[in-house]
């Protein structure tokens, strides 16, 4: 679920410049991971192992991704830098993903007042 920012109370001079600071910053990561990083225990199938009574087998780190109905890719992220990488990867996307979701509730609200999603040079 988006956040909702409250671009309805600010003035259409401060959405323009917050606008022109999103763009300024926003760059597409190129380590930018669109999946989950999903830290898992579980237990084992033999019955008298620890694992049953508490004390799970663990953790084992995935990372996860759907693709389509019925196609999720995920593996297990066995290297402590694979596993760096993967949260690094998935919170730039969300990062990126929050800036380009206020960027478009900016734009939405300046084509509700009738402005101009392209400024005009003064030159």
């Amino acid at each position: 679920m988006a956040r909702i920012h409250s671009v309805q109370r600010q003035s259409t001079l401060a959405l323009r410049r917050r606008k022109d600071l999103l763009l300024r910053e926003m760059r597409t990561p190129s380590d930018l991971l669109r999946a989950s990083f999903v830290e898992r225990f579980g237990t084992c199938g033999k019955p008298a192992c620890a694992c049953h009574s508490g004390q799970k087998h663990g953790p084992f780190y995935y990372l996860t991704c759907c693709l389509g109905v019925g196609q999720v890719k995920k593996f297990l992220l066995k290297k402590p830098d694979q596993r760096a990488q993967a949260k690094a990867g998935v919170a730039a996307y969300k990062l990126f993903w929050e800036q380009l979701e206020e960027l478009s509730q900016i734009n939405i609200e300046l084509l509700r007042r009738e402005e101009s999603l392209v400024r005009e040079l003064q030159g």
